[in-house]
């Protein structure tokens, strides 16, 4: 099933789904409450590392991922027992690519639907309409799929659906219970973390993501050529944007989507020293965007329009508009999700150039690091025995690098969708039609990230040596996994306030002057309620 796309981002900043859900997530007895505070927290559950194959790089506990530059030459299950009964399973998650072959005409989806013996319908929900149908999923709150995927984006009091309609996983999952879902139990702390308790349970199991937040991709090979360092400066960078802008090329390209709120700013704050969306002192939490550090990367951004060094449609373009402008040269550099990499480098550039990650141009850079998840997976309520089977299912898809599950789950069927040899694992022709892209189960469980890009080995070189160089100075989001009802509530208005407003000074529409204005109205729309609550959930939620 698909569904046509729309503006997920004008529904979210015109706050057209408010209070009223509060009271549609509840049981009866008026809005719920989310917090952890004063509550009593379901241990988080127990980290068991698979024991995979030795990398040819090793992770670090900054934030750095395991580097594979070939394939194990050996992979092992990491699922010994039988999933699912044959029963049908609906999940029901985003997606960022075209719809998938319908079920009978697609070899990959057959093989997934055996492996976890069950008929699985996968619903994908393009990201464009990913707000809309989970908004009137929420209101409706009738004839939930099984599995419902939730993202990072700000939609207005979903946790408070998830503690009403959703199944609490506690029981299942917190401390040791974790292991009898060994796959689930590799998924690291962070992750978790990341997630969050509602109430003081465990309601999901997160989709983890490597720490690094949104990133800078550039066309190394272009940037070379014009004898740009691979550190530099703030005035290098700004003089290799305006040099790199000729004959119908740009700089740097942003999408429409990153000015919803921080992602557009995100690399040139963290050049710049700015904390992570949220910085905690004493007790006391202070966003981002009332720091110097953040009027200075406003400022970059503002430099870089008044010199006409970006896309021009760079705040109406979709990210796929950019990404087909990055992949065909006529983009320095664009702005993504540092997840994006793989998906980079294999399916759109196609070693027509060499890709990079700007490394911070700042002398006291703090990178963002993200949340560690791109969002969670939570089950409709049902007995026992149906929960372990989704927990089964979610087991199987969450299967690590080195395992024979994560190996169908990514690459399809052995001869049909790929084959390997010495050199790794190489895709065949049907797997451009039939892959976990397309038909995105990763969004109902996926393996820890590792860095290995079959066929790019010295992309993934330089991916892990960029994170060496930036993660250890990486700063994380003091807010990740707290609760706030304000932010709950309102999170998706107060990211457009911010959103609009770097729009406006970026593009020339305000002055820089004027974002002490976009503070204050920030400010009033709640987000000093949301900073007075966090500091009150910040105790319980660090135990």
């Amino acid at each position: 099933m698909y569904l046509q796309r729309r503006s997920l981002f004008k529904l979210a900043g015109a706050g057209l789904i408010g209070a009223p859900l509060l009271a549609a997530c509840g049981d009866g007895g008026g809005p719920a409450d989310v917090s952890n505070a004063n509550k009593d927290l379901v241990p988080w559950p127990a980290y068991v590392p698979f024991n995979g194959p030795k990398p040819d790089g090793p992770g670090t506990d900054t934030g750095v991922q395991p580097l594979y530059l070939s394939y194990p030459q050996q992979v092992k299950p990491s699922v010994s027992e039988t999933v699912g009964d044959g029963s049908k399973v609906t999940a029901m998650v985003i997606t960022f690519a075209a719809p998938p072959r319908p079920v009978g005409d697609n070899q990959f989806w057959q093989a997934v639907n055996k492996a976890l013996n069950v008929e699985l319908n996968v619903i994908v929900v393009p990201d464009a309409e990913y707000g809309q149908k989970m908004t009137t999923l929420m209101a409706s709150g009738n004839d939930l799929p099984d599995i419902i995927m939730f993202t990072n984006l700000a939609l207005p009091n979903a946790l408070e659906f998830v503690q009403a309609k959703c199944a609490d996983l506690s029981g299942h999952l917190g401390g040791d219970a974790v292991k009898q879902y060994p796959n689930i139990a590799n998924i690291p702390p962070y992750a978790w973390k990341g997630m969050g308790r509602v109430g003081g349970r465990i309601y999901g199991v997160p989709l983890e993501r490597p720490k690094p937040a949104n990133s800078l991709f550039v066309n190394r090979t272009m940037l070379d050529q014009a004898g740009v360092p691979l550190e530099w400066n703030k005035d290098q960078y700004l003089e290799a944007m305006r040099r790199l802008t000729r004959d119908r090329k740009w700089g740097i390209g942003w999408s429409k989507t990153l000015f919803s709120g921080l992602g557009a700013i995100t690399y040139h704050a963290g050049s710049l020293g700015a904390p992570n969306t949220w910085a905690e002192s004493g007790g006391t939490f202070t966003h981002t965007i009332a720091t110097p550090q953040f009027e200075q990367a406003l400022d970059v951004m503002r430099q870089i329009v008044a010199a006409g060094a970006h896309y021009p449609d760079s705040l109406t373009a979709s990210i796929t508009d950019v990404k087909t402008q990055f992949a065909n040269g006529s983009l320095a550099s664009m702005s993504d999700g540092f997840g994006a990499l793989a998906l980079q480098s294999l399916t759109t550039i196609n070693n027509r150039f060499e890709l990079g990650l700007g490394r911070p141009y700042g002398p006291n850079a703090t990178p963002w690091q993200g949340a560690g998840m791109f969002g969670f997976a939570t089950f409709k309520k049902a007995d026992d025995a149906r929960i372990k089977l989704l927990l089964r299912i979610v087991n199987y898809l969450s299967a690590p690098f080195g395992s024979s599950e994560y190996e169908l789950a990514n690459y399809g069927v052995e001869g049909k969708h790929f084959t390997k040899d010495g050199n790794g694992i190489k895709t065949l022709p049907l797997y451009d039609s039939e892959n976990s892209n397309l038909l995105p189960t990763r969004y109902i469980g996926t393996a820890p990230s590792v860095i290995y890009l079959p066929g790019f080995p010295a992309v993934a070189k330089s991916a892990y040596e960029w994170e060496k160089a930036t993660m250890p100075k990486a700063v994380p989001d003091a807010s990740v996994g707290l609760r706030s009802a304000t932010l709950s509530a309102k999170g998706a208005q107060l990211n457009q306030i911010i959103g609009d407003g770097i729009a406006a000074v970026t593009f020339g529409r305000k002055d820089l002057a004027a974002w002490k204005d976009v503070v204050a109205q920030w400010r009033q729309a709640g987000g000093d309620q949301v900073a007075a609550e966090l500091a009150k959930e910040r105790q319980a939620a660090a135990n």
